[in-house]
């Protein structure tokens, strides 16, 4: 299955690549990655919204949960699962469903997002927001 879901990532990646910069460098990188290098607690700021990322391997996939809000989001997610199914594509970029928390106490898939490592591993965007390793 995981290898399937994969072909389907990389579809979806190559599709989109050319929109992001980060994607294509990350994608390209000359680093050595694994899988299991996203795992880890990482902070965006200035929100400080924190995330424990974990469970990403070559064989199976990563999940992020909230371990602080921060000014981020109400204090109900706290503990929810942002991220699921982080699946390394290649390079220092791997692909999530990102989960939305809504206001009645529920989550909602929205949305497929890239996230682009630093080639020094400390850091990793999605978007425009910068999440550093803690």
């Amino acid at each position: 299955m995981k290898t399937q879901v994969k072909i389907l990532f990389l579809a979806i990646f190559f599709a989109f690549a050319g929109c992001s910069e980060d994607a294509n460098e990350a994608a390209d990188s000359n680093a050595k990655f694994s899988a299991a290098d996203i795992n880890g607690i990482w902070k965006v700021s200035p929100s400080n919204l924190t995330i424990r990322i974990s469970g990403a391997s070559d064989s199976n996939y990563g999940t992020a949960t909230i371990t602080a809000v921060g000014t981020a989001m109400p204090s109900g997610a706290n503990g929810g699962q942002v991220l699921r199914e982080i699946d390394h594509i290649q390079g220092g970029y791997w692909n999530a469903y990102n989960y939305t928390y809504y206001t009645n106490g529920t989550w909602g898939q929205t949305s497929v997002v890239g996230l682009a490592m630093s080639d020094d591993k400390s850091q990793f965007k999605i978007g425009t927001a910068i999440y550093k390793r803690q």
